[in-house]
């Protein structure tokens, strides 16, 4: 744009070359590019957006609180308990059609496969994470044989506070992990195999299972009897340990059929229990909130940590995605949500004799993670005596040798920001550096990154040697790279980038001064919630009415390139214009929406103007929908859409 012409004909100008695009919740962004751009390097994908989800009458936890775990990338998983006796993995009890009362032998007698835990020493778990470069380890406080790792008091429970073991495994868990400086995560299955009432909740109609139960009117009563058991174990699993980072939901399903969403109707285990509900459970073992209302199993796990992130296996939405299983994730970068990949080193889960995976399987498994933008967490399992296998122990420390070496192309990193090649190579980043990890499938000592569009690359180097690496770069702002080490580490050779600026185009309104003509101030939903960089918070106008704006001061006139909008719902049409000045008096349209008819959450619009404010205007909005915006961002660097597709994780 030529820098003589005036702002006012300039933003006259951009009307008529803007180009809006929306970003649906599922598959590709399609994105025309603007004719203005058309001879430019693509320009980089923005970062893309999560925005937390309601279910059951609970919200999703703010990017603010899963920060923790997006940056930790590797954790430790531990399953362990009276299965480890038997070295036939966690399921034995029922692979084996074991009845309980023969179970309770590997606890209670002395015998070759007594569960003893007379070795246990969770200080060394905790040091064996570090080495193993996790950043936060989560223990099988019960599992689906029914059996706590905690002294926990109900009358039907089977716990390893009971003799012969008069222990809290739990407890020393929690102090040797916080002492080691990392987070604490607690698996719990409501599921217990000792209950027929699981398998005929209703009394009426027993599920097939490995130990006979049949139908019985009686039933109902025990699966209320397991219900009120599972709802006292939550409670003092969130009110015994101090701060609890992460809690693993496991078997929410009901007689191991259907999803774990589909047994919410009798675990209730979103904020709230319902009075109607046919398996009430007892006030001593459930909690109310301050207005008395009875909450359910997340409910009573928010009152007492309100931080805390879980999984989706109690039957609520959780916080985030569980990949289970050693499959090597593969396809697009995982967008829009928190993914973690969880597996075992050692076929079972919990201890057996089982062969460990090779170090090369392994290191497949966490890369394809990394660059697709997962967490990871492998687990071990320790044998009844409560020591993790050598063989077992060695990988980790073979995996955290890498982490100690190339640990900065790993934490705090984001997936991208393009999608990976199966098999051959995929990115991360962070701040001004992106990160190639090249895969045993790439042939060569040579790579060509995609466009880095509008930034200059002021380094490339080995990230193993710190040793600068030669490059050029095209015309078209592709990196080629030359002379790579692809002996050294054959499994994962990673070089980095650094540009000039960030990788992703950066939100510069955030922070910035905002305002509007109408706020609900009552609820704090404000002009300056639409610019805090926070998708769970939002500016929302006082009433229903159309004609409501939101502007936001940029401080000085800029170069604009354009503006993402996420909106308060999903699959709902706003229709709106944006506006642009340098003056807060004149002001001309540069995107025009009266008439979109898209249900989109998140909207780009792609523009190319000289201007200080930024308006949005909602012209209309659906019956009982109020003007509403999560984020207000702009940018005055090119940009392309969000990484990657929304899809499965797989």
């Amino acid at each position: 744009m030529p820098d003589s012409l005036s702002p006012r004909s300039v933003l006259a100008d951009t009307a008529a070359r803007t180009v809006a695009a929306t970003v649906g919740s599922v598959g590709p962004v399609g994105m025309t590019t603007p004719a203005y751009a058309a001879a430019a390097a693509e320009p980089l994908p923005l970062a893309p957006l999560r925005i937390p989800e309601t279910d059951l009458g609970l919200e999703q936890q703010p990017d603010s609180k899963i920060q923790w775990l997006q940056d930790a990338k590797l954790g430790m998983f531990i399953h362990w308990g009276p299965y480890a006796g038997p070295a036939r993995g966690e399921w034995y009890m029922h692979s084996a059609a074991v009845t309980p009362a023969d179970y309770r032998k590997y606890v209670d007698d002395a015998s070759s496969e007594q569960f003893t835990a007379d070795a246990y020493d969770p200080a060394a778990w905790a040091q064996l994470a570090k080495d193993f470069g996790a950043k936060y380890a989560t223990l099988t406080t019960a599992h689906h044989d029914g059996f706590a790792l905690w002294p926990l008091n109900h009358p039907d429970a089977w716990h390893s506070g009971q003799a012969p073991l008069n222990r809290d495994f739990v407890k020393d868990y929690v102090a040797a992990v916080r002492a080691a400086g990392l987070k604490v995560g607690f698996y719990y299955s409501p599921l217990d195999w000792r209950h027929p009432g699981y398998y005929d909740v209703t009394g009426t109609d027993c599920a097939p299972n490995p130990w006979g139960y049949t139908t019985d009117p009686a039933h109902q009563e025990n699966a209320r009897i397991l219900k009120d058991k599972v709802y006292q174990a939550v409670k003092e699993l969130v009110t015994q340990y101090g701060v609890i980072d992460d809690l693993w939901w496991d078997g929410g399903w009901i007689a191991e059929q259907g999803t774990d969403a589909d047994g919410a109707f009798f675990w209730e285990p979103g904020r709230f229990r319902d009075a109607a509900n046919t398996w009430q459970v007892d006030p001593s073992y459930g909690e109310s909130d301050a207005d008395g209302r009875p909450l359910g199993l997340m409910g009573t796990v928010r009152k007492h940590q309100p931080d805390i992130v879980t999984t989706s296996r109690s039957g609520w939405r959780g916080d985030y995605d569980s990949d289970e299983g050693p499959a090597v994730p593969s396809g697009a970068i995982r967008t829009g949500r928190l993914v973690e990949k969880v597996f075992s080193v050692c076929g079972p889960w919990g201890y057996s004799d089982a062969p460990v995976m090779s170090y090369g399987d392994v290191m497949e498994i966490l890369v394809n993670c990394w660059v697709r933008d997962m967490t990871v967490m492998a687990n071990v399992g320790p044998d009844r005596h409560g020591t993790v296998p050598d063989d077992q122990a060695d990988l980790l420390r073979e995996v955290g040798a890498f982490m100690t070496t190339y640990g900065e192309s790993v934490y705090g990193t984001r997936g991208g920001p393009w999608n990976p090649v199966d098999g051959q190579y995929g990115f991360t980043s962070k701040d001004d550096t992106f990160y190639v990890h090249l895969l045993p499938g790439y042939g060569g000592t040579s790579f060509t990154t995609p466009a880095v569009g509008d930034a200059k690359v002021t380094r490339v180097f080995d990230v193993r040697s710190g040793g600068s690496l030669s490059y050029s770069v095209s015309a078209d702002g592709r990196v080629t790279v030359t002379g790579i080490d692809r002996t050294t580490h054959p499994q994962d050779s990673v070089i980095g980038v650094v540009l000039d600026r960030s990788v992703q185009p950066g939100d510069i309104a955030v922070g910035r001064t905002a305002t509007s003509d109408s706020e609900e101030t009552s609820r704090g939903n404000t002009a300056a919630k639409a610019v805090d960089g926070a998708t769970a918070t939002r500016w929302c106008a006082n009433d229903g009415g159309t004609g409501h704006w939101l502007k936001v001061d940029l401080g000085s006139t800029r170069s604009l390139t354009g503006t993402r909008i996420a909106w308060e719902l999903d699959r709902t049409n706003y229709r709106y214009r944006i506006e642009a000045s340098t003056d807060n008096s004149v002001w001309t349209t540069v995107a025009d929406l009266t008439a979109t008819t898209s249900t989109s959450q998140v909207q780009l619009a792609q523009f190319r103007t000289q201007a200080r404010y930024v308006r949005v205007t909602v012209t209309g909005l659906p019956t009982n929908v109020y003007a509403s915006i999560r984020n207000l961002e702009v940018y005055d660097r090119p940009f392309g859409a969000d990484q990657g597709a929304v899809g499965p994780a797989r």
